[in-house]
C-alpha cells in the first residue's frame, strides 16, 4: 500500500467530533523521556462514492482509483467526474499514478494512464492448478511483481516496465509456503510467510501452517526474517514507516485475541498497544506518529479508531457502516490526513476521512 499526497478537500456531508481518551491500560507506557502530547484531536467524515466503489489510490489531482464491478474507474469527489477506462478483473496503479496493471480473461496487462496505450505482459490467466493475480510495485514505478497463486505456494515474476523483460523470482534460502507479497520498500519486499513446521519439529498438515512471520527479502530471492513469532501466532501488516525503520503489525492468535504494535526493525521488538477491543487491523502514518485502527467490540459494527501512537491515546473513533474491514489506507504526505472506503450494507460505496489537527 503506498502513501500518495491527496491533493483534495472531502466534502463534510457528515461530520464527527472526537475528544482524545486515554488507553484503559498502563502496562505499555510510553518510552522514557517522551512528554505525554494530548493536544492533538480529529474528525472522521464521511461522504457518498459510487455503487461498489472502494478506493486503493488516489492520484496527483485527487481522483480516487478502484474498481466496482468490472470496472477500472477513477472518480473525483471534488468535482464529481467519473472516467471508466475498460474492464477488468482487478487493477493495481503505480505509485506515481502514471501505470495502471490489470487482469481479465486474457491475463495480465499495463495500461499507460496518460496515453491510454495498452501492453500485454502474459497472456496466460491460469497455469495447471494456479491463478494469476496482482502482486506489488516497485517504489519508483519501473518493475511490477504479478504470481500464480497455487494452494501451497506461489510462483513469482518481475516485469521490468522499461525493458519488457520478465524475471522469475525464486525464494533461494526459505520454503515458499502460502507466501504473499504485502509491500515493496527502497530496501527491500517484504512477505509474510507460513510455517509448514513446528518450532519443535513436528510437522503435520494444517490448513494455515504452524505460524506466519513477516520477512524482508533482497530482489535476488534471500529471506531474512523481521518477526519471529510463536507456534499458533500469525502476523498481519499494517504498513511502514517513511524511513522504513517501523513497521505496523498485528499478531493473530485466534478469534478472541489479535494484539497490534509497533515493530522497530533494528532491534527486531515488538511495542504493543494496550487495546481492549478486538482489532481486525489499520495503518500507520508516514512520520509514525498516528495510526488508524478497524476495532469492533463484542457484538458491535466495525469502528475505525484514530491514535496519537506517541500520547498512547485514542483521539477519535466512529462507528462504521460495513462489515468488511477497509484494506486500503491512503495517507496525506504530512500524516494528517488518511482516506479509506468501504460498502455499506446495500453496496453503495462510501469514503471516510479523518483529519487530524
Amino acid at each position: 500500500m503506498k502513501k500518495f499526497l491527496l491533493a483534495f478537500m472531502v466534502i463534510l456531508l457528515f461530520t464527527s467530533g472526537c475528544a482524545t481518551k486515554d488507553y484503559n491500560n498502563t502496562s505499555s507506557p510510553t518510552k522514557a523521556g517522551t512528554p505525554l502530547n494530548n493536544t492533538h484531536t480529529a474528525k472522521i467524515t464521511e461522504m457518498n462514492t459510487l455503487k461498489y466503489f472502494i478506493p486503493s489510490a488516489v492520484t496527483p489531482d485527487g481522483s480516487l482509483f478502484g474498481v466496482p464491478g468490472s470496472n477500472l474507474t477513477f472518480w473525483n469527489p471534488k468535482t464529481g467526474e467519473i472516467k471508466n477506462i475498460g474492464s477488468a478483473w482487478s487493477g493495481m496503479l503505480s505509485p506515481d499514478a502514471t501505470k495502471l496493471a490489470y487482469t481479465d480473461e486474457r491475463g495480465l496487462y499495463m495500461l499507460d494512464v496518460d496515453t491510454g496505450a495498452v501492453t500485454s505482459v502474459v497472456q496466460n490467466p491460469s497455469q495447471g492448478d494456479s491463478s494469476l493475480t496482482l502482486g506489488l510495485w516497485s517504489p519508483d514505478s519501473n518493475k511490477f511483481m504479478y504470481m500464480y497463486v497455487r494452494e501451497w505456494s506461489s510462483d513469482y515474476f518481475i516485469y521490468n516496465i522499461g525493458s519488457g523483460e520478465k524475471t522469475a523470482y525464486e525464494f533461494q534460502n526459505i520454503p515458499n509456503f502460502l507466501s504473499s507479497p504485502v509491500d515493496w520498500l527502497d530496501n527491500g519486499l517484504l512477505f509474510i510467510v507460513h510455517a509448514n513446521k513446528s518450532k519443535s519439529g513436528k510437522q503435520e498438515y494444517r490448513e494455515n501452517g504452524y505460524r506466519s512471520d513477516l520477512m524482508l527479502a533482497d530482489i535476488d530471492g534471500n529471506f531474512k526474517p523481521v518477526t519471529s513469532l510463536d507456534d499458533g501466532q500469525f502476523v498481519l501488516y499494517g504498513g511502514t514507516t517513511g524511513n522504513n525503520l517501523a513497521i505496523f503489525i498485528a499478531v493473530w492468535e485466534g478469534e478472541s485475541k489479535t494484539s497490534v504494535g509497533l515493530l522497530n526493525i533494528d532491534e527486531e521488538k515488538i511495542d504493543f498497544l494496550p487495546l481492549q477491543e478486538k482489532t481486525f487491523m489499520g495503518s500507520i502514518s508516514p512520520d509514525g506518529k498516528f495510526a488508524v485502527l478497524i476495532t469492533a467490540a463484542k457484538g458491535s459494527r466495525l469502528s475505525a479508531q484514530v491514535s496519537d501512537l506517541v500520547s498512547r491515546t485514542v483521539i477519535c473513533k466512529k462507528e462504521l457502516a460495513g462489515y468488511e474491514p477497509p484494506q486500503h489506507f491512503m495517507w496525506s504526505e504530512d500524516g494528517r490526513t488518511v482516506s479509506f472506503g468501504q460498502l455499506d450494507d446495500n453496496g453503495n460505496g462510501i469514503l471516510y476521512t479523518a483529519n487530524i489537527n
